[in-house]
């Protein structure tokens, strides 16, 4: 079992990693810049790479979001949602526990009319006032969304930089700002953070980002390198950002019966584009949310992208009945 040592977290004998709760050598305590001293809070994020700040966002606003996912999301077993690890429309997988095990992937993509209070309540969290100032900061222009998620149990995500999925026009540009729905327990997989790796690089990491060698190289890379690992200690309404060079993912989960509800966005500044690194094609769509621009990713170009997804969405029997019988075909 992982357990909270000094300020270090001791993972098992079969992870020999040693992880921190706070950058060694700069202080013993989790005192990070406050945004309102903006020029050490934006010299602190360009030197580690990330940033936490306490209580960003309501609690209130948090148990709402959670609540609103376990009527409208959780229950729906026939749902088809984009899945992180895939990039497919799949259902749910539950762990033993009863957790979704796989995040949802672009909340702004969700059907309104059969999930209205979760994406409303998931995306006004993600674009909170707060949140805004401090992009605001570190860009030294507005924001917008670029990607969103959610999660519920923990997938276990492997060591990656984001900016080798999906980034600014500017690489390294994007910012991550990941948001605890809920006190964040040690031992249920918290996320961790890699200070200073956006400075550096790891060897053969060019190359499939999806790859197992690529996995592995960046895995090696935080059990091995030269750069401590930070697991932070995340309560409800705390947020993290970080940049899209910097190497982050999720511990294992040592506790099964613990949850890490969370969400996820990605920001770019306001007069960049963004672009996939992985995909094909950028989306032009857009909506707006507390007067952030929020990027959607829903293929509405023809009527028969428009059938596609509204059979998907609203119809998922069906959905997968015709799947099933594509794959036959072909």
């Amino acid at each position: 079992m992982e357990q909270l040592l000094n300020g270090k977290i001791k993972p098992q004998l079969t992870m020999p990693l040693q992880v921190f709760e706070f950058p060694p050598g700069i202080g013993n305590t989790e005192n990070y810049p406050d945004p309102e001293d903006s020029s050490v809070f934006k010299d602190w994020f360009e030197k580690q790479g990330y940033i936490v700040i306490r209580r960003a966002v309501s609690a209130a606003l948090c148990k709402t979001s959670i609540e609103a996912f376990r009527r409208e999301i959780l229950t729906d077993h026939l749902g088809l949602f984009e899945r992180h690890v895939s990039g497919k429309y799949e259902r749910h997988t539950l762990t033993d526990s009863g957790f979704m095990k796989y995040p949802i992937m672009n909340l702004q993509d969700l059907s309104g009319k059969k999930y209205p209070q979760f994406k409303d309540v998931g995306l006004d969290l993600l674009t909170q006032a707060s949140i805004q100032q401090a992009i605001g900061i570190l860009f030294g222009e507005p924001g917008r969304v670029v990607h969103t998620m959610y999660f519920d149990g923990n997938q276990t995500t492997w060591a990656h930089r984001d900016g080798h999925y999906i980034d600014s026009q500017n690489g390294g540009g994007m910012i991550g700002v990941w948001l605890a729905a809920e006190d964040i327990h040690p031992e249920s997989g918290r996320f961790y953070i890699v200070p200073g790796s956006h400075r550096q690089k790891v060897p053969g990491e060019a190359g499939d980002p999806n790859s197992s060698g690529y996995k592995a190289r960046m895995n090696d890379f935080v059990r091995h390198g030269p750069l401590p690992c930070v697991a932070p200690k995340m309560q409800c309404g705390d947020i993290l950002l970080w940049t899209a060079l910097t190497i982050h993912g999720s511990l294992p989960t040592s506790a099964p019966d613990y949850s890490r509800r969370s969400f996820t966005a990605h920001y770019v500044p306001q007069s960049h584009q963004f672009q996939w690194n992985v995909r094909e094609k950028n989306s032009k769509q857009k909506i707006l949310i507390n007067g952030v621009e929020v990027v959607q990713h829903l293929d509405n170009d023809s009527l028969f992208e428009r059938f596609r997804n509204t059979i998907r969405s609203d119809l998922p029997r069906i959905y997968g009945v015709m799947q099933k019988l594509k794959k036959h075909v072909v």
